[in-house]
Protein backbone atom coordinates (compact mmCIF):
# COMPACT_ATOMS: atom_id res chain seq x y z
CA UNK A 1 0.00 0.00 0.00
CA UNK A 2 1.16 3.52 -0.69
CA UNK A 3 0.32 6.87 0.88
CA UNK A 4 1.33 10.05 -0.95
CA UNK A 5 2.07 13.08 1.20
CA UNK A 6 3.50 16.50 0.24
CA UNK A 7 6.98 15.61 1.57
CA UNK A 8 7.03 11.82 1.17
CA UNK A 9 5.52 8.84 -0.60
CA UNK A 10 5.23 6.03 1.95
CA UNK A 11 4.87 2.31 1.39
CA UNK A 12 3.42 0.27 4.23
CA UNK A 13 2.08 -3.21 4.81
CA UNK A 14 -1.12 -3.70 6.82
CA UNK A 15 -1.33 -7.38 7.64
CA UNK A 16 -1.92 -9.97 10.32
CA UNK A 17 -5.20 -10.07 12.20
CA UNK A 18 -6.87 -7.01 10.68
CA UNK A 19 -10.26 -8.15 11.95
CA UNK A 20 -9.67 -7.97 15.67
CA UNK A 21 -6.01 -8.08 16.67
CA UNK A 22 -4.57 -5.16 18.60
CA UNK A 23 -2.55 -2.95 16.23
CA UNK A 24 1.23 -2.88 16.29
CA UNK A 25 3.10 -0.33 14.19
CA UNK A 26 6.74 -1.01 13.30
CA UNK A 27 9.25 1.78 12.62
CA UNK A 28 12.58 0.43 11.40
CA UNK A 29 16.08 1.70 11.98
CA UNK A 30 18.39 3.34 9.46
CA UNK A 31 20.08 1.73 6.45
CA UNK A 32 17.51 -1.07 6.02
CA UNK A 33 13.72 -0.97 5.62
CA UNK A 34 13.26 -4.55 6.84
CA UNK A 35 15.02 -4.63 10.22
CA UNK A 36 11.68 -5.43 11.87
CA UNK A 37 9.90 -7.42 9.17
CA UNK A 38 10.90 -10.95 10.35
CA UNK A 39 9.92 -10.06 13.92
CA UNK A 40 6.57 -8.67 12.77
CA UNK A 41 5.82 -11.99 11.05
CA UNK A 42 6.22 -13.76 14.39
CA UNK A 43 3.60 -11.60 16.07
CA UNK A 44 0.55 -13.57 15.04
CA UNK A 45 -2.76 -12.48 16.50
CA UNK A 46 -1.95 -8.79 16.08
CA UNK A 47 -2.73 -6.33 13.31
CA UNK A 48 0.77 -5.43 12.12
CA UNK A 49 1.51 -2.24 10.17
CA UNK A 50 5.08 -2.21 8.86
CA UNK A 51 6.07 1.21 7.51
CA UNK A 52 8.97 1.89 5.18
CA UNK A 53 10.20 5.24 6.46
CA UNK A 54 10.85 8.05 3.97
CA UNK A 55 13.91 7.28 1.85
CA UNK A 56 13.96 3.53 2.58
CA UNK A 57 12.63 0.50 0.76
CA UNK A 58 10.04 1.67 -1.75
CA UNK A 59 9.24 4.88 0.14
CA UNK A 60 10.40 8.25 -1.16
CA UNK A 61 11.74 11.25 0.72
CA UNK A 62 10.61 14.33 -1.21
CA UNK A 63 12.31 16.91 1.01
CA UNK A 64 15.41 18.85 0.02
CA UNK A 65 17.42 18.03 3.14
CA UNK A 66 15.94 14.80 4.45
CA UNK A 67 12.86 14.22 6.59
CA UNK A 68 13.67 14.73 10.27
CA UNK A 69 12.17 13.09 13.34
CA UNK A 70 9.09 15.38 13.70
CA UNK A 71 8.23 14.98 10.02
CA UNK A 72 8.52 11.21 10.19
CA UNK A 73 6.34 11.10 13.31
CA UNK A 74 3.73 13.01 11.31
CA UNK A 75 4.13 10.46 8.50
CA UNK A 76 3.34 7.66 10.94
CA UNK A 77 0.25 9.50 12.17
CA UNK A 78 -0.91 9.91 8.57
CA UNK A 79 -0.55 6.16 7.94
CA UNK A 80 -2.60 5.43 11.06
CA UNK A 81 -5.32 7.78 9.82
CA UNK A 82 -5.32 6.07 6.42
CA UNK A 83 -5.63 2.67 8.12
CA UNK A 84 -8.41 3.87 10.39
CA UNK A 85 -6.43 3.00 13.52
CA UNK A 86 -7.13 5.39 16.42
CA UNK A 87 -4.63 3.96 18.93
CA UNK A 88 -1.60 1.68 18.63
CA UNK A 89 1.36 0.00 20.22
CA UNK A 90 4.53 1.39 18.63
CA UNK A 91 7.64 -0.75 18.09
CA UNK A 92 10.65 1.30 17.02
CA UNK A 93 14.25 0.28 16.37
CA UNK A 94 17.19 2.71 16.48
CA UNK A 95 16.19 5.82 14.48
CA UNK A 96 12.67 4.40 14.26
CA UNK A 97 12.54 4.37 18.07
CA UNK A 98 13.21 8.11 18.02
CA UNK A 99 10.30 8.60 15.62
CA UNK A 100 8.06 6.52 17.91
CA UNK A 101 9.12 8.54 20.95
CA UNK A 102 8.41 11.81 19.17
CA UNK A 103 4.96 10.63 18.09
CA UNK A 104 4.16 9.72 21.71
CA UNK A 105 5.03 13.32 22.60
CA UNK A 106 3.21 15.02 19.73
CA UNK A 107 0.15 12.78 19.55
CA UNK A 108 -0.24 11.02 22.92
CA UNK A 109 -3.80 10.03 22.12
CA UNK A 110 -2.49 7.71 19.38
CA UNK A 111 0.03 5.77 21.47
CA UNK A 112 -0.97 3.03 23.92
CA UNK A 113 2.58 1.78 24.53
CA UNK A 114 6.14 2.08 23.26
CA UNK A 115 8.71 -0.68 22.73
CA UNK A 116 12.00 1.04 21.92
CA UNK A 117 14.85 -1.16 20.69
CA UNK A 118 18.11 0.72 21.30
CA UNK A 119 17.05 4.28 20.39
CA UNK A 120 19.63 6.05 18.27
CA UNK A 121 19.19 9.39 20.04
CA UNK A 122 19.43 11.45 22.21
CA UNK A 123 23.11 10.93 23.00
CA UNK A 124 24.08 10.35 26.61
CA UNK A 125 26.72 12.14 28.66
CA UNK A 126 29.74 9.93 29.14
CA UNK A 127 28.73 7.35 26.55
CA UNK A 128 31.50 5.22 24.99
CA UNK A 129 33.44 7.05 22.29
CA UNK A 130 34.16 5.48 18.91
CA UNK A 131 35.72 6.58 15.64
CA UNK A 132 33.37 4.32 13.67
CA UNK A 133 30.76 6.94 12.79
CA UNK A 134 33.29 9.65 11.82
CA UNK A 135 35.11 7.06 9.71
CA UNK A 136 31.85 6.02 8.08
CA UNK A 137 30.92 9.62 7.30
CA UNK A 138 34.39 10.25 5.84
CA UNK A 139 34.05 7.17 3.63
CA UNK A 140 30.59 8.27 2.51
CA UNK A 141 31.85 11.72 1.59
CA UNK A 142 34.48 10.03 -0.56
CA UNK A 143 31.76 7.99 -2.27
CA UNK A 144 32.97 4.73 -0.70
CA UNK A 145 29.48 3.55 0.23
CA UNK A 146 30.43 -0.07 0.91
CA UNK A 147 33.17 1.04 3.32
CA UNK A 148 30.82 3.48 5.04
CA UNK A 149 28.18 0.78 5.43
CA UNK A 150 30.69 -1.68 6.88
CA UNK A 151 32.29 0.82 9.26
CA UNK A 152 29.01 1.84 10.83
CA UNK A 153 27.12 -1.47 10.97
CA UNK A 154 30.11 -3.56 12.02
CA UNK A 155 30.54 -1.23 14.99
CA UNK A 156 26.94 -1.46 16.22
CA UNK A 157 26.08 -5.00 15.07
CA UNK A 158 29.36 -6.91 14.94
CA UNK A 159 31.49 -8.26 12.09
CA UNK A 160 28.87 -10.77 10.90
CA UNK A 161 26.22 -8.20 10.02
CA UNK A 162 26.46 -8.67 6.25
CA UNK A 163 25.92 -12.40 6.61
CA UNK A 164 23.04 -11.79 8.99
CA UNK A 165 21.29 -9.46 6.56
CA UNK A 166 21.76 -11.90 3.71
CA UNK A 167 20.51 -14.84 5.79
CA UNK A 168 17.38 -13.09 7.04
CA UNK A 169 16.52 -10.88 4.06
CA UNK A 170 18.27 -12.55 1.14
CA UNK A 171 21.04 -11.16 -1.02
CA UNK A 172 18.58 -8.66 -2.46
CA UNK A 173 17.86 -7.39 1.04
CA UNK A 174 21.55 -6.89 1.74
CA UNK A 175 22.05 -5.10 -1.58
CA UNK A 176 19.08 -2.83 -0.86
CA UNK A 177 20.48 -1.97 2.58
CA UNK A 178 23.85 -1.00 1.12
CA UNK A 179 22.05 1.09 -1.52
CA UNK A 180 19.91 3.01 0.95
CA UNK A 181 22.92 3.70 3.14
CA UNK A 182 23.48 6.66 0.83
CA UNK A 183 20.23 8.18 2.11
CA UNK A 184 21.33 7.67 5.71
CA UNK A 185 24.80 9.14 5.33
CA UNK A 186 23.91 12.07 3.06
CA UNK A 187 20.45 13.09 4.29
CA UNK A 188 18.90 11.37 7.27
CA UNK A 189 21.85 11.51 9.66
CA UNK A 190 22.02 15.28 9.19
CA UNK A 191 18.25 15.77 9.52
CA UNK A 192 18.09 13.65 12.69
CA UNK A 193 21.02 15.54 14.24
CA UNK A 194 18.74 18.59 14.46
CA UNK A 195 16.25 16.75 16.68
CA UNK A 196 15.75 18.55 19.98
CA UNK A 197 14.20 16.25 22.58
CA UNK A 198 15.05 16.97 26.19
CA UNK A 199 13.51 17.02 29.65
CA UNK A 200 10.41 19.09 28.72
CA UNK A 201 9.58 16.73 25.85
CA UNK A 202 10.23 13.58 27.86
CA UNK A 203 7.93 14.83 30.63
CA UNK A 204 5.03 14.82 28.17
CA UNK A 205 5.44 11.11 27.30
CA UNK A 206 2.82 9.27 29.34
CA UNK A 207 2.54 5.96 27.49
CA UNK A 208 4.11 2.85 29.07
CA UNK A 209 7.65 2.42 27.71
CA UNK A 210 9.87 -0.63 27.38
CA UNK A 211 13.53 0.10 26.58
CA UNK A 212 15.30 -2.92 25.09
CA UNK A 213 19.10 -3.12 25.07
CA UNK A 214 21.31 -5.77 23.48
CA UNK A 215 23.81 -7.21 25.96
CA UNK A 216 26.25 -7.85 23.14
CA UNK A 217 26.69 -4.12 22.66
CA UNK A 218 28.94 -3.95 25.72
CA UNK A 219 31.43 -6.18 23.93
CA UNK A 220 31.32 -3.96 20.84
CA UNK A 221 31.58 -0.71 22.81
CA UNK A 222 28.32 0.74 21.48
CA UNK A 223 26.60 3.67 23.24
CA UNK A 224 23.10 2.22 23.36
CA UNK A 225 23.09 1.00 26.95
CA UNK A 226 24.15 4.47 28.10
CA UNK A 227 21.56 6.13 25.86
CA UNK A 228 18.79 3.85 27.14
CA UNK A 229 19.81 4.60 30.72
CA UNK A 230 19.70 8.33 30.01
CA UNK A 231 16.21 8.01 28.51
CA UNK A 232 15.08 5.93 31.48
CA UNK A 233 16.27 8.65 33.84
CA UNK A 234 13.82 11.02 32.12
CA UNK A 235 11.01 8.45 32.09
CA UNK A 236 10.65 7.02 35.60
CA UNK A 237 7.73 4.87 34.47
CA UNK A 238 9.86 3.14 31.80
CA UNK A 239 11.06 -0.44 32.10
CA UNK A 240 14.39 -1.65 30.74
CA UNK A 241 15.26 -5.17 29.63
CA UNK A 242 18.68 -6.38 28.49
CA UNK A 243 18.64 -9.26 26.00
CA UNK A 244 21.83 -11.22 26.53
CA UNK A 245 23.97 -12.07 23.54
CA UNK A 246 22.20 -9.79 21.06
CA UNK A 247 23.44 -6.57 19.48
CA UNK A 248 21.89 -3.58 17.76
CA UNK A 249 20.77 -6.05 15.08
CA UNK A 250 18.57 -7.83 17.65
CA UNK A 251 15.34 -7.95 15.59
CA UNK A 252 17.16 -9.88 12.86
CA UNK A 253 19.45 -11.89 15.15
CA UNK A 254 16.54 -13.49 17.01
CA UNK A 255 13.13 -12.40 15.70
CA UNK A 256 11.33 -15.09 17.71
CA UNK A 257 12.86 -13.98 20.99
CA UNK A 258 12.27 -10.32 20.25
CA UNK A 259 8.65 -10.98 19.26
CA UNK A 260 8.18 -12.65 22.64
CA UNK A 261 9.54 -9.54 24.37
CA UNK A 262 7.09 -7.33 22.46
CA UNK A 263 4.17 -9.69 23.03
CA UNK A 264 4.78 -9.88 26.77
CA UNK A 265 4.95 -6.11 27.22
CA UNK A 266 1.95 -5.32 25.04
CA UNK A 267 -0.13 -7.97 26.83
CA UNK A 268 0.33 -6.00 30.06
CA UNK A 269 -0.84 -2.78 28.41
CA UNK A 270 -3.90 -3.67 26.32
CA UNK A 271 -5.74 -0.98 24.39
CA UNK A 272 -8.87 -1.50 26.44
CA UNK A 273 -8.61 0.70 29.48
CA UNK A 274 -5.44 2.42 28.11
CA UNK A 275 -6.28 6.07 27.59
CA UNK A 276 -2.78 7.48 28.06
Amino acid sequence: MRLDLPDASLVYEDCGDTGGGEPLVFLHGSLCADWLTPMARELTGFRCVVIHRAGYGRSEDRTSGGAGVPAQAAHCAAVLERCGIPRVHLVGHSAGADVALHLAHDRPELVASLVLLEPALPRAAGEPASAAMPNAIAAARAGAWEAAFDAFLTWVCGPGVRGLLADRLGQEGLTAAVGTSRHFFTRESTAFADWDFGAPQFSAVRAPVLLVVGGGGDRLGTPHRARAASIAAHLPHAETVVVDGLTHAMPLEDPVRMAAVVRGFVARHPLTGSAG
